[in-house]
């Protein structure tokens, strides 16, 4: 019963998403053969866009930036899967519809499975701008480090540039700001700060303490850690002193 079903899922999971291909070859086949007008088109295309949206969601973390890679991978599935059934067809070569849209199915659903298996390995422990770890952190003034929770700016070769979190008060400084718990801190109920406008600080992927981020960046914080630093104010000019001075 397990295989059975995991093989109705699989199958299911690919039909949604080559709907197109396989309702296209059905109405084909009719006698005389049939062609979907717009807006079947629309409703065709729309399922396997809707399955492939809701399968990348599930497939990768929720942090700030998360839309591009949303919308690259609710695109780019639906086009892998119609191409995987595609080639399937191409060398099978069955002349029977429900037998030949059964195995594009099988291979469509399998290569999405896979698809989403590798996104969610690629992201496992691979810390991402936006997202706030458990790290240890180095202190400025020493080579030593320390856990603290940080918020990742950049990723580098061997490193990312993070900037420090802090439950110390830091009211008043302008190089903190005040950083909301949602999303990310749902036990300590302690308020927090983060750095900004100082250099990061580099943390190697080894240090890094878990395999996932606690959270996202609240937005609105994340939106001022990614601006530049101003400038610093240009050195006064000396005065020219009076003749005869």
């Amino acid at each position: 019963m397990g295989c059975l079903f995991l093989l109705f899922t699989v199958g299911l999971l690919g039909k949604l998403l080559v709907t197109p291909v396989t309702v296209y070859d059905l109405m084909a086949a009719q006698s005389p053969p049939q062609q979907p007008v717009w807006w079947e088109w629309a409703v065709l295309c729309a399922v396997p866009l809707a399955t492939a949206f809701a399968l990348t969601w599930s497939s990768g973390r929720r942090r700030p930036g998360r839309a591009l890679a949303l919308t690259a991978g609710t695109v780019l599935l639906p086009v892998l899967s119609v191409a995987v059934a595609l080639w399937v067809r191409d060398r099978v070569g069955t002349g029977n519809w429900t037998l030949g849209a059964t195995l594009e199915s099988l291979a469509a659903g399998v290569a999405a499975l896979v698809y989403r298996a590798v996104v969610r390995r690629r992201e496992r422990g691979r810390p991402l701008p936006g997202e706030v770890w458990l790290a240890m952190v180095p202190y400025r003034d020493s080579g030593e480090a320390a856990r603290h929770y940080c918020v990742v700016l950049r990723r580098r070769r061997g490193y990312a540039e993070v900037l420090q979190i802090t439950s110390q008060n830091k009211d008043g400084r302008r190089d903190h700001l005040p950083l909301p718990n949602g999303g990310w801190d749902t036990v300590s109920g302690k308020p927090h700060w983060v750095e900004a406008g100082l250099p990061p600080r580099r943390v190697p992927y080894r240090d890094f303490l878990k395999d996932r981020p606690q959270g996202p960046c609240p937005a609105a914080v994340w939106r001022q850690l990614r601006r530049p630093a101003p400038a610093p104010p240009p050195a006064p000019r000396p005065r020219a002193s009076a003749p005869g001075g």
